[in-house]
């Protein structure tokens, strides 16, 4: 995916610079993490994962917009996590995993622990489920733990999953979904809260402009990108009403 991520940095670059936005001095960074311990003054654009965005960080970061995404179990401007197994495990349902072995990323994300979180306090009776959390520090980690038999389930972004089938569909294989969770509003794209309104008001422009742009068919393609709109708050807020309603079921936390 990196050359795809590149060219929409490119084709970002270029819309802006024909608004009269400077970006030659920007850094690309290749590397790093959708669930961030936070967002610093310096970026100019990134992506990050909603629910510590509007939890830890809302003062750190200024919301641009959400990604539409063509992967299954994406609606619009929604996403949502798939609870994944081993293809040979024989559980039919979720709650046919009480008692195993959780794998988490991390306790900050959405997908990973507050969306399941959630599907879990529904059907645990207020009782710990799980016979231990692991925290594997990334989708992917999770589902190799998986494979390797030391975790047995874990909850994965439907869009990361759609990647991964996609660039590895024999690795793939190895796994099946059990179950979903609710849908909510797909990660953001962002800025720092120190970016200037015009900036991020060009940002954003530029990208309705890509999402429309017929030459850029072949980039949104790879990136499985179907559209862009302006950011719902109101949909994000209710990510920590999630978090309220785990509570209020007796299951504060992911156990």
């Amino acid at each position: 995916m990196a050359a795809a991520n590149a060219a929409l940095w490119t084709a970002l670059q270029l819309g802006l610079c024909a608004k009269g936005v400077e970006t030659a001095d920007i850094e690309f960074h290749t590397e790093g993490c959708a669930v961030s311990e936070g967002l610093g003054p310096g970026v100019f654009f990134t992506q990050t994962c909603g629910y510590p965005l509007f939890k830890h960080h809302r003062d750190k970061g200024r919301v641009l917009g959400t990604p539409h995404y063509s992967t299954p179990g994406c609606v619009g401007s929604t996403h949502r996590a798939f609870f994944i197994v081993r293809s040979d495990d024989p559980a039919e349902c979720l709650k046919d995993m009480r008692g195993r072995i959780f794998g988490c990323n991390s306790l900050l994300s959405n997908s990973g622990m507050n969306l399941p979180r959630l599907s879990l306090a529904r059907i645990a009776g207020g009782q710990a489920f799980f016979s231990s959390v692991v925290m594997t520090g990334g989708h992917v980690a999770s589902l190799e733990r998986l494979d390797e038999g030391r975790i047995d389930i874990c909850s994965v972004d439907n869009v990361t999953w759609g990647f991964f089938k996609k660039f590895r569909p024999v690795n793939a294989e190895r796994y099946r979904i059990l179950d979903e969770t609710v849908s909510s509003p797909s990660l953001p794209y962002v800025t720092a809260a120190n970016t200037s309104e015009s900036d991020a008001a060009a940002i954003a422009e530029t990208l309705h402009e890509i999402m429309d742009d017929p030459q850029m068919a072949g980039m949104r393609d790879a990136l499985e990108l179907a559209g862009f709109s302006a950011p719902d708050v109101d949909a994000y807020e209710r990510l920590t009403e999630f978090e309220r309603e785990a509570a209020e079921l007796g299951f504060p936390e992911l156990k």
